[in-house]
C-alpha cells in the first residue's frame, strides 16, 4: 500500500464510489439486454439469432421479469438508509455485492422452469441493488468535504459508466459465448469490486489505515461538526414534515422513472421500432449513457467552481434542475413530432441523458445537504418512492406498445418527459440546500434497549 500514499485516501473512496454505482447499474442494465436473447420472436420479421436456449413467455411475463428488481428494490429502499448507517457502508456494500451476483448466477440453470423463478431472482437482486446507493451517500457523508461534495457526487455517475459499458459488452458475450454468460460475467465484475473494497474503503476516515494524519486533520476540520459518528434511529416524522424532503421525493420520482424507462425500454425500442440487430441495439443504447457520464462530470466541476466563486448552493441546485428535469423532460416530449426518423430518435436520447447528468448537481446530492448525517436514509425514502417508476414505467409500456409502432412509443416518452418537467418544477419552488435542523444527532435518540 505504500505506492498509493501519494493519493489521497478521500480520492480512492471517491473512485470506488464511482466503482459502485458502475456495479450498480451493470445489473440493473444488462438484463434488458440478455432477455431479448432469451426470448421467441415477437414479429413474424424478426431476425433471431442462436444465443442458446429461447423461451416462449408470454410478453407479459417478459415485462414482469424486468419490472421485478425495481419491485426488491422498493422493498428494502426505505430501511436501506438505516441498514448502512447502523452496520456500516462497507459491510452492506461487501454483502450486498456478492448476494446479488449469486441470484443473478442462479437465473440461467433456473430459466428453464419458467418465468416465476426468474422473477424471483430478479426480485432478490433488487432487494440487494436497494441497499447500495443509500451506502454509498453514507460514504459521501463521511469522507467528503463540503467543497469537494460536487465532485465526489458526480461520481455516483459510474452508473452511465456501467450501462454504457454493459450494454454493448453484454451483447457481445452474447454472440459469442451465449446469453447464459452474460449473467456469469456480472460475478467477476463484483470479484474486483470486493477486492477493492477490502483495499480501499472504511465505514470512517478515522478507520482507515492507511490514510495520511494531515488529510484525516483536513477532513474533520473541514466536516466540523456536520457528521456524526453516533448510532441514532432516523428522525422519520421530521423528515416527513419536511416540505424540501417531499420536494426532493417527488424529483427524484421522476429522475428515476426517466432512468428507469432509458435502460429497459430503449433496447426494445431500438430494435423491435427501429430495426437494430442485437449488437446494433446494445451499441446505440449506449450512446446516451456516455452522453451522461460526460456531462454528469462536467456539471460536477461547474457546480464546485460555481460555489467557489460565492453563488449560492441553492442557486445551483435549482438552476441546474432546469437541465436534469426540465430539459430532459423537453427532449422526450420531441418524441411527438420526429415523425419515423431514427437519427432524430438517437439524437433526442443522447440529448436527454446529456441534460440528465446535472442530476448529479440537484437530486444525487441534496440528500448531503439537507442532512450529511442521514443521507443514506434520506436517499433510501426517496428511492422508495422513486423507484415506482421501476415497475409503473414497463406496465405502461407493456399496454401501449402491442404493436410497437412510433407512434406509440412516442406517447411512452412523452409521458416520461412530462413527469420529469412536473416533478422538476416541483423541487425548483419548494426544493432546498439548506442543512436541516433534524440533522443534528443529539436531538435524536436510540430505542430502549428491550429486556431479555
Amino acid at each position: 500500500m505504500a505506492s498509493l500514499c501519494c493519493i489521497p485516501s478521500r480520492a480512492l473512496v471517491a473512485m470506488m464510489v464511482f466503482w459502485g454505482t458502475f456495479v450498480n447499474y451493470m445489473f440493473r442494465s444488462h438484463y434488458s439486454i440478455s432477455v431479448l436473447a432469451m426470448m421467441q420472436a415477437r414479429k413474424v420479421n424478426e431476425t433471431l439469432g442462436d444465443f442458446g436456449p429461447r423461451y416462449n413467455w408470454t410478453y407479459e411475463w417478459e415485462q414482469r421479469t424486468i419490472s421485478a428488481m425495481f419491485y426488491g428494490l422498493s422493498t428494502l429502499s426505505l430501511p436501506s438508509g438505516m441498514i448502512s448507517e447502523m452496520l456500516g457502508p462497507w459491510h452492506v456494500l461487501m454483502w450486498s455485492s456478492i448476494i446479488m451476483a449469486g441470484s443473478s448466477c442462479l437465473i440461467v440453470p433456473v430459466a428453464s422452469f419458467g418465468p416465476f423463478c426468474v422473477f424471483a431472482l430478479r426480485f432478490v437482486v433488487g432487494m440487494m441493488l436497494a441497499l447500495q446507493y443509500p451506502a454509498l451517500q453514507c460514504l459521501i457523508g463521511r469522507w467528503a468535504p463540503p467543497n469537494e461534495k460536487g465532485r465526489f457526487s458526480a461520481c455516483l455517475m459510474g452508473n452511465a459508466f456501467g450501462s454504457m459499458l454493459t450494454m454493448p459488452v453484454t451483447s457481445m458475450i452474447i454472440e459469442k459465448f451465449g446469453w447464459n454468460w452474460s449473467f456469469y460475467s456480472l460475478s467477476f465484475v463484483v470479484a474486483l469490486f470486493c477486492v477493492g473494497l477490502i483495499l480501499f474503503v472504511a465505514d470512517y476516515p478515522r478507520d482507515y489505515k492507511w490514510i495520511d494524519e494531515e488529510e484525516l486533520q483536513y477532513i474533520e476540520k473541514a466536516q466540523g461538526t456536520q457528521v456524526s459518528r453516533e448510532k441514532v434511529t432516523p428522525p422519520y416524522l421530521a423528515m416527513f414534515s419536511s416540505v424540501p424532503f417531499i420536494a426532493l421525493i417527488i424529483a427524484q420520482f421522476g429522475n428515476l422513472y426517466g432512468l428507469t424507462m432509458s435502460l429497459t425500454a430503449t433496447p426494445q425500442f431500438l430494435k423491435r421500432v427501429l430495426n437494430f440487430n442485437l449488437k446494433g441495439s446494445a451499441f446505440i443504447a449506449a450512446l446516451p449513457q456516455l452522453s451522461r457520464l460526460i456531462c454528469g462530470f462536467f456539471f460536477g466541476y461547474v457546480n464546485d467552481a460555481l460555489l467557489r466563486r460565492g453563488v449560492p448552493k441553492k442557486t445551483c441546485r435549482k438552476g441546474f434542475t432546469l437541465l436534469s428535469h426540465i430539459a430532459t423532460g423537453m427532449c422526450l416530449c420531441g418524441f411527438l413530432f420526429i415523425g419515423q426518423s431514427s437519427d432524430m430518435a438517437i439524437l433526442l436520447l443522447v440529448a436527454m441523458l446529456g441534460f440528465n447528468g446535472a442530476a448529479a448537481q440537484t437530486t444525487l446530492i441534496n440528500p448531503q445537504d439537507l442532512s450529511p448525517n442521514f443521507a443514506g436514509t434520506i436517499h433510501g425514502v426517496m428511492n422508495f418512492f422513486g423507484g415506482w417508476g421501476g415497475f409503473i414505467g414497463p406496465m405502461i409500456i407493456e399496454k401501449l406498445t402491442r404493436d410497437n409502432t412510433m407512434d406509440q412509443w412516442a406517447i411512452v416518452f412523452t409521458i416520461g418527459g412530462l413527469i420529469y418537467i412536473i416533478s422538476g418544477i416541483v423541487f425548483m419552488f419548494f426544493g432546498s440546500a439548506a442543512l436541516q435542523s433534524w440533522n443534528d444527532k443529539s436531538k435524536t435518540s436510540l430505542p430502549p434497549p428491550v429486556a431479555v
